[in-house]
């Protein structure tokens, strides 16, 4: 969850590092600190809140040096604060560490540590490496060689995740970075060398990047990059070249990350099926490994995501049991593991991820891989470790996605999905509407995205209502939860997603004045019996807002209409969310809230 860059070169590092950091708020942090090499040593300097707080105080320094690491935290051990933030240091001042990830036996390496008598300033985890390095340098000046050593020594001691960077003041011309479980990015540039948690840190100094892998330990001097594992073993990684437009992790204009991705969505989803169709226009996957057979003897298929993802999983699960006429379950990635799930060799099981480090998806993933499973991920990023782990991987193709309440790569999920189900079904969906009817998706989302000044006016009309209810049938309860979900994330209001009919059954007891209830009918079999579900909240004085199709007529049971492009119901996933992100944009908004980077919240979830 945290960033981490590092700076090695002829430029000056500590504003380098800085300004690098600044590219990865969108994973939400509770302080910032730097750590870099003077003549005298290493100093360190940090500070709670945001990376402006840093920035004063290294106004005051103005510090200048040619090596650096930085870090923003996101709080896991111990509370938000200037002595829990990174770097951490050992006692001696030589070591300074920047850690993402967790320790899972740090408690009895601090004891241990304790006892040899280390003294320790912080509550956190990452301290007792800092500690633990220290022990493994010998007591006088160390070649980097001498260092790298110590530090592997460390970490192979080490049970958990991590995404590390150490700074050592004996080598001030040496950056060192391990990996674990946690991602870790290498920028190869002209006569210097960066580190970085993720990709956009790197965009403005260096297209050409190296990805560790787990297990992977770099030494970085400005000139070149050598990597081994953690018993000093040499390995060999090649480059990438990143092709994304720099511009394309700017906001463009728009006053949030969200709502410019909210209004990418409708390109994202052209580049999702770019390539995806064949002559005559059906949909197919040139990635999936499987054959013919395969797919015969595929007799179950389990869809598994945290969050969003999940959500985009509750739909195709519809999607797919109406298709292939096989059992479907969408699971959480949290339970996946913990619950004995009946998967084996017939099972395809398909994890969903935007960032591709999600942990409890990659703990799930290799689950499922445990147990004989053919494995497939949906990611948002190329050479993440979900994508290399699985069997096969798939990318959405939505491009950097910034704000954490995800939007556009949702509706990038929910369109590999369905070309997914359709490829597996094979000519049984020759005549489904979904798959006649996914190539004029793009098109309906930019008339979504029309309704937008409506949906401004929805918002100021619904702020003042501090619980919603999210209601809907079959496709539409599916969106309801990510509706929900999206309102909650960015305007910290109560809201739920409950299948209309439930209601009754409990849920009905909460409505009163001052409840808003939100109704999506886009289902025509359903929709007479979500007008009564409607009625039944409207009849205890709740505000109704419906979601009606263009050609429907307008029940006497609401007080606001949104009316979205009429589409077969397979197809309305994609067109009721769009109106329902924005609403919940506009109600953050005019509450005042912090959109891009909501409190407790961070884009890659990276620990369990």
């Amino acid at each position: 969850m945290c960033g981490i860059t590092g700076y090695l070169g002829k430029k000056e590092a500590v504003s380098t590092a800085v300004n690098s950091l600044k590219r990865l708020e969108y994973r939400g942090y509770d302080s910032a600190g730097i750590a870099f090499a003077t003549p005298a040593g290493i100093e360190i300097i940090r500070a709670a809140g945001k990376i402006v707080n840093l920035e004063n105080l290294l106004i005051i320094r103005n510090p200048v040096s040619h090596v650096a690491i930085a870090h923003t935290r996101w709080a896991t051990h111990g509370k938000p604060c200037e002595e829990n933030a990174h770097p951490h240091r050992d006692c001696t001042g030589r070591v300074a560490v920047v850690h993402n990830g967790i320790i899972e036996n740090y408690l009895q390496l601090r004891t241990q540590l304790s006892k040899a008598g280390h003294l320790f300033s912080s509550e956190t985890d990452t301290e007792a490496i800092a500690h633990l390095i220290e022990t493994e340098l010998p007591d006088r000046l160390v070649t980097p060689e001498e260092a790298a050593d110590a530090i592997r020594a460390a970490f192979r001691q080490l049970h958990g995740s991590f995404a590390a960077a150490v700074l050592i003041s004996d080598t001030p011309s040496t950056l060192y970075a391990a990996r674990k479980d946690s991602p870790m990015v290498l920028g190869l540039g002209k006569g210097e060398t960066l580190i970085a948690s993720d990709i956009p840190a790197l965009l403005s100094h260096t297209r050409s990047v190296l990805l560790m892998e787990d297990g992977d330990f770099a030494s970085l001097s400005a000139d070149e990059v050598k990597l081994t594992d953690l018993n000093g073993v040499a390995v060999q990684r090649s480059s990438m070249q990143v092709t994304w437009d720099d511009e394309a992790a700017e906001r463009c204009g728009y006053p949030h990350f969200m709502l410019k991705e909210i209004n990418e969505c409708a390109r994202t989803v052209r580049e999702t099926m770019r390539g995806r169709f064949d002559k005559e226009g059906n949909p197919f996957l040139s990635e999936f490994p499987l054959t013919e057979e395969d797919r015969e003897k595929c007799n179950q298929v389990t869809l598994v995501g945290c969050g969003t993802a999940y959500h985009a999983g509750v739909v195709a699960k519809r999607w797919f049991e109406q298709l292939l006429h096989i059992p479907v379950e969408a699971a959480f990635a949290s339970e996946f593991r913990y619950s004995d799930p009946p998967i084996g060799p017939h099972t395809l099981a398909v994890f969903i991820s935007q960032s591709g480090e999600t942990a409890d998806t990659l703990a799930a993933m290799r689950e499922a891989r445990k147990r004989g499973a053919r494995t497939l991920s949906i990611v948002n990023v190329a050479g993440s470790a979900l994508s290399r782990e699985s069997e096969t991987s798939i990318l959405t193709q939505a491009g950097p996605e910034i704000g954490v309440a995800s939007t556009k790569a949702y509706l990038a999920q929910l369109t590999l999905l369905s070309i997914l189900g359709l490829h597996l079904a094979g000519k049984k969906s020759s005549h489904s509407s979904l798959a006649e009817g996914l190539i004029r998706i793009p098109d309906l989302l930019e008339q979504c995205l029309e309704l937008e000044p409506q949906i401004e006016q929805l918002a100021e009309n619904l702020i003042n209502h501090r619980t919603f209810f999210f209601l809907g049938r079959g496709y539409d309860y599916a969106t309801s939860l990510e509706a929900a979900l999206k309102l909650k994330e960015i305007s910290y209001l109560h809201a739920e997603a409950y299948p209309a009919g439930e209601m009754k059954h409990g849920p009905l007891a909460l409505v009163e004045p001052g409840v808003a209830i939100v109704g999506l009918c886009t289902q025509i079999a359903t929709y007479d019996k979500m007008i009564s579900n409607l009625k039944e909240v409207k009849a205890r004085e709740g505000t109704v807002l419906a979601i009606l199709p263009q050609n429907v007529s307008a029940p006497d049971c609401t007080d606001y209409i949104l009316r979205i492009p009429d589409a077969p119901d397979e197809l309305m996933p994609f067109l009721a969310i769009v109106p329902l992100q924005l609403l919940a944009y506009h109600v953050a908004r005019a509450r005042g809230c912090s959109i891009d980077q909501p409190r407790n919240l961070a884009k890659s979830v990276t620990v369990e």
